[in-house]
């Protein structure tokens, strides 16, 4: 079984794609709507609920949980891949949903960090995200290892992951996100050629960015790269997929009765979570 975890209901997401990807392969899905969103916490903060909602995955039966939270993938994975896993769950592994976006932006293996020749063309790509992940300067550190060539402007998006959590209506809500996009293109200087959007919760509203957005701008789909990068990373570690009944499993840390995004934006498999989660 394959565990993956979110800050809230925007890793729903990568695990309708994942389930359509791999229809057979079972899914536990955990988000800590209790303590939603991330992007304002310290970075200990976010180590110590991502550590511990891994660990709840892993007592379940995950042998592989992927880290559908772009902030807790850009704070908390390589800390927790390197000083906590090897001795609290040998043999298990954590990914997360950075590494095969910043392979799908270069076209450069993440393995091969300042490859002496790149084949990237020059092209300016918008990132939208969290505060906490521009913060952290992930994308931007790990892209200009791989291909220098490649400008990233980050837009950090505070209020939004509360307001699609919160079920605000359409018309706040594209105008939250017309201003952001605005705001974006001016920082560009000029159109840029792809945008990312780089929080699990932003394709739920993908339909507000691309209204707000010129049509020549490609929406880069991390839902659909992280599962095509998730399914070829289990070809070659066959050990973590276990053939199943394609069940999936929802739990929160809050109340199930409280997490309603779901009706509104996925299908009505992904809509019942179970509660008693406690992070």
């Amino acid at each position: 079984m394959i565990g993956v975890f979110d800050s809230g209901s925007g890793g729903l997401t990568i695990l309708e794609a994942l389930h359509r990807r791999m229809p057979d392969q079972d899914f536990l899905y955990l988000g800590d709507h209790a303590n939603a969103p991330y992007g304002h916490r310290s970075n200990e903060k976010i180590v110590e609920m991502t550590r511990e909602a891994i660990s709840t995955l892993f007592d379940a039966g995950c042998t592989l949980v992927v880290l559908a939270c772009n902030t807790a993938a850009a704070v908390a994975l390589r800390t927790l891949q390197q000083k906590w896993l090897p001795h609290a769950y040998p043999g298990r592994r954590i990914l997360g949903v950075l590494v095969p976006m910043v392979e799908a932006i270069t076209g450069v293996p993440w393995a091969q960090e300042h490859p002496a020749r790149t084949s990237a063309r020059p092209k300016t790509i918008l990132l939208f995200a969290t505060q906490k992940t521009v913060k952290s300067g992930a994308y931007v550190e790990e892209v200009k290892k791989r291909a220098p060539t490649i400008r990233l402007v980050q837009k950090a998006c505070p209020g939004l992951v509360d307001a699609i959590e919160g079920g605000t209506g359409p018309k706040p809500l594209a105008g939250l996100i017309e201003g952001y996009v605005e705001e974006a293109l001016h920082e560009a200087g000029g159109l840029p050629d792809a945008a990312l959007l780089g929080c699990t919760h932003f394709p739920l509203v993908r339909s507000y960015f691309e209204a707000a957005m010129p049509e020549s701008i490609e929406i880069l789909s991390q839902p659909d790269v992280v599962a095509a990068s998730l399914e070829d990373y289990l070809k070659r570690h066959s050990e973590f997929r276990k053939k199943g009944s394609g069940r999936i499993r929802l739990m929160t840390t809050g109340r199930p009765e409280d997490v309603n995004l779901a009706d509104s934006y996925l299908p009505p498999h992904l809509c019942h979570f179970e509660g008693g989660t406690v992070l």
